[in-house]
């Protein structure tokens, strides 16, 4: 990290006192366990314990799991290594990072380009005036809060490094420190960055140390050791990852890692006390001759190097960024027991919730807290027997980070192990490394809006909205879907995939999530590439959690929360781990449904439905005594009080001889519209009514969810559009200033400005979607959470079609924003 901390001895940093196995390799870095504490340290054969003489207090980032995260390139990313730069610090300004704020650090376009998905930086704190902490993440990730990559104590200097998603500010690729409740001063050193346009690939190693003082002599004053990679790494690697531990330092220093041949920076890669014993894990360039010098600055310190891996030409690991997100807390139960790591005790730390079965590395941030003995801790891919390297090292009461970068098993596990005592352990996953997925060459499914579930199926989440993309891992699409949490796409061959939240396990991938209040909350488990639902084959159709088989029959996933599963159970904690068969549905004709309710159209032209009923969504003619009875608790809502919801399929009352469904829009057989289910006025069951001057037409579109206000949609057959009802954000299509989202309804169906050749509709919340002959789709209403399709998160409202950008060669829309494209 470019220009020391300190460049001259006695800048205080505290002690962290840490056991460093004499051999083996360093591990990925992720954050697992910190903790502060004070107390005389042991030695072991594989493990430096240093006595700490200085006790202090510090804390670790709030207990609140962070959601998921990341940035664009679904074939990933490459890294480009950077001279050491300096690009923040706030000592400069003379101003310390206030408790509990954000600061925006803007990375120059000549270090860090705008296609730039990721950013490895130093990140120093130092002169905090309390026990505090720094997070890091994309500008408006706003997740960092409930994560954390540096902790300090009050007065303590300590560095590590950092990977983080970027996102934009002021035209600038950039990043958000947030500090814990002291005031902090923060530097901010970059060291590299990952795109998709340019670098190198990486490579795991096998676990290995590549020197250890220790066994030689220490490295003295202005001293330095050369580390030789000839033997680790293939000709040809640019650079190299390990972790760096110094430890009996005899005088406060500071150690620089650069290539040898070259001109030490300035810049330091860890700052020493007397006696401490510090880790940080480092990416550096390769001198010409393959080798790396650490220099020292003052006293004597032992150094010792665990080599995690290496970037080269002959690599072939794509990073993929993701937003901060919490895996495991044993503070409270996330991940795991509710129970700290004991002596000589590993935990296994389960990935596979959070990444896709091609990943082979993971990134994140180790801390470890409540640490009551003096320990090292070490991360390394699920199955290792043998701990001979460390990632990080504690003294009793000391809380601590560190950066990993571990190898994975085949299942996405990696082991945390502890040596002496008990600790808390914390992982922050920053992202992982797999080999990119080829993309999609036919029949594509595209997606547009927010991503932070992985919607976008590229290997990624991200925070930020999203104009149109290609999801990855997927081809041969006949149909898609999508509601707020998940995609969906129907393939050729009659099977269904999906991706995005999974956290109650309604991906059916074998990996359920946390329960009833995660998804509710957005966060939890989640896929950021196609995954195939269980238990489904000869599919023809499919809408939200549903899908029509071609013996008639209708088949459910996914959550059943409100009773959506439609086969008679009641739990909703119990997640099935396939699909499972709609119950007492046959001779099913087409089917439509929504976030809460599945709708059945059978050949003899009536019409069932199931789900949720708080606002009359089943057209059955029955309403709970009080509609607030029915409301939410835990984060669902109560399908157990009477009529709030169905759990089997019931038909729609007064609806008969239809031939088309829509989400709660019928064509019957004589060319008229009809809508079922709601309210009325008086809070009485409305029953099916027809949508008057509306005859002949050919489709019908409408999303509802749970809300007594919706606007449908009809395709004439001349490629019209008529829309009806709710219009406040523009969704109505005919015009008019909605900008305040007050434009009015209209109970008669109006003429969609502008639209012709339309051949399919779509709906999505406040918004509307037409497809034309020519192979573009159209777009108005809301914007809300990039459902424009133009990369806005909170963007416009726009009450006249406007075209997507970016998608052409369309044959094919689905409910909620995804689109399948014949790339030309």
């Amino acid at each position: 990290m470019p220009g020391a901390v300190g460049t001259a001895p006695g800048i205080e940093i505290a002690p962290s006192n840490q056991g460093v196995p004499r051999s083996g390799v360093c591990q990925t870095p992720r954050r697992v366990w910190g903790s502060v504490r004070g107390g005389s340290m042991q030695f072991a054969r594989f493990g430096v314990f240093i006595s700490a003489a200085l006790v202090t207090s510090t804390l670790v980032a709030p207990m609140a799991q962070a959601a998921p995260h990341i940035a664009p390139q679904a074939s990933g990313s490459s890294f480009t290594s950077l001279t050491p730069t300096r690009v923040f610090d706030s000592r400069t300004t003379g101003h310390q990072l206030g408790a509990s704020t954000a600061t925006i650090v803007r990375f120059p376009a000549n270090l860090v380009p705008a296609d730039a998905t990721a950013v490895v930086f130093n990140l120093t704190g130092t002169g905090s005036t309390g026990p505090t902490y720094l997070a890091v993440g994309a500008p408006g990730d706003g997740q960092a809060t409930t994560s954390s990559n540096l902790d300090l104590a009050a007065g303590e200097t300590r560095p590590n490094l950092v990977t983080s998603r970027l996102g934009t500010d002021n035209g600038a690729r950039a990043v958000e420190l947030w500090s814990g409740p002291s005031a902090v001063d923060a530097i901010v050193d970059v060291e590299g960055y990952y795109a998709p346009s340019t670098g190198m690939k990486f490579t795991t190693t096998d676990p290995h140390r590549v020197v250890d003082t220790r066994d030689t002599a220490p490295v003295g004053p202005g001293g330095t050791v050369t580390l030789d990679f000839t033997g680790s790494v293939p000709k040809g690697a640019t650079s190299v990852v390990f972790n760096l531990t110094g430890t009996d330092a005899t005088a406060p220093t500071f150690v620089t890692a650069y290539p040898t041949g070259q001109s030490k920076p300035d810049a330091s890669n860890l700052n020493l006390l007397p006696g401490q014993t510090s880790p940080n894990l480092v990416t550096v360039p390769l001198g010409a001759d393959g080798r790396v010098t650490l220099a020292n600055a003052y006293g004597s310190v032992d150094l010792i190097a665990d080599l995690a891996g290496y970037y080269g030409p002959q690599s072939t690991l794509a990073f993929f960024p993701l937003q901060p997100l919490r895996t495991l807390d044993t503070r409270d139960a996330q991940g795991n027991p509710r129970e700290p790591l004991g002596p000589n005790g590993t935990h296994t730390v389960d990935f596979s919730g959070w990444l896709p079965n091609s990943a082979a590395a993971a990134v994140f941030t180790m801390t470890a807290s409540n640490v009551t003995q003096s320990t090292f801790l070490a991360a390394a891919r699920h199955g290792t027997s043998e701990w001979t390297t460390s990632n990080l090292n504690l003294a009793a009461g000391q809380t601590a980070a560190n950066m990993i970068i571990t190898a994975l098993s085949s299942d996405q596990k990696a082991d945390v192990f502890n040596r002496n005592g008990r600790t808390d352990v914390l992982v922050d996953l920053a992202g992982y490394f797999a080999a990119p997925t080829p993309a999609c060459q036919s029949d594509c499914v595209f997606t547009w809006g927010m991503g932070s579930l992985g919607q976008k199926a590229d290997g990624t989440t991200t925070h930020e909205a999203h104009g149109p993309s290609v999801a990855y891992g997927v081809s041969n699409v006949v149909a898609t879907a999508q509601d707020q949490y998940h995609v969906y796409a129907l393939k050729s061959d009659g099977t269904v995939w999906e991706w995005g939240g999974n956290g109650a396990g309604e991906l059916t991938n074998g990996h359920p999530g946390g329960g009833v209040d995660v998804t509710y909350l957005g966060n939890g488990f989640y896929s950021t590439m196609p995954t195939q639902v269980l238990g489904l084959h000869d599919i023809t159709a499919i809408v939200p959690g549903h899908a029509l088989r071609s013996d008639g029959t209708v088949w459910s996933w996914g959550d059943n929360y409100l009773y959506e599963l439609g086969n008679g159970a009641t739990d909703p904690e119990v997640v099935p781990a396939t699909a499972v068969q709609v119950s007492g549905l046959g001779d099913v004709a087409a089917i439509a449904g929504d976030d809460f309710n599945g709708y059945a159209l059978k050949r003899d032209g009536t019409v069932w439905s199931w789900g949720s009923n708080v606002w009359g969504q089943l057209g059955d003619g029955l309403l709970a005594s009080n509609l607030n009875d029915c409301y939410f608790e835990r984060g669902r809502a109560r399908p157990e009080v009477p009529n709030c919801a169905s759990a089997t399929p019931v038909q729609v009352v007064g609806l008969g001889d239809v031939a088309k469904i829509g989400t709660r829009l019928v064509i019957k057989r004589d060319g008229t519209v009809w809508e079922f289910g709601g309210v009325n006025t008086d809070f009485t069951p409305r029953a099916p009514r027809q949508v008057v001057a509306l005859t002949g037409a050919v489709a019908v579109a409408g999303r509802a969810n749970e809300t007594p206000n919706e606007t449908g949609y009809a395709l004439m057959p001349d490629g019209t559009v008529r829309a009806w009802g709710s219009g406040g954000y523009g969704q109505l299509g005919n015009g008019g200033d909605c900008r305040f989202g007050d434009c009015p309804a209209s109970a008669e169906p109006v003429t969609v400005s502008g639209l012709t050749g339309v051949t399919a509709l779509a709906a999505g919340i406040s918004t509307g979607y037409a497809l034309r002959a020519d192979g573009t789709v159209w777009v108005w209403g809301s914007g809300f959470n990039g459902a424009l399709g133009d990369g806005v998160e909170l963007g416009r409202n726009v009450s006249v079609p406007a075209q997507i950008a970016g998608l052409s060669g369309v044959t094919g829309i689905g409910n909620g924003g995804a689109a399948v494209v014949n790339p030309q």
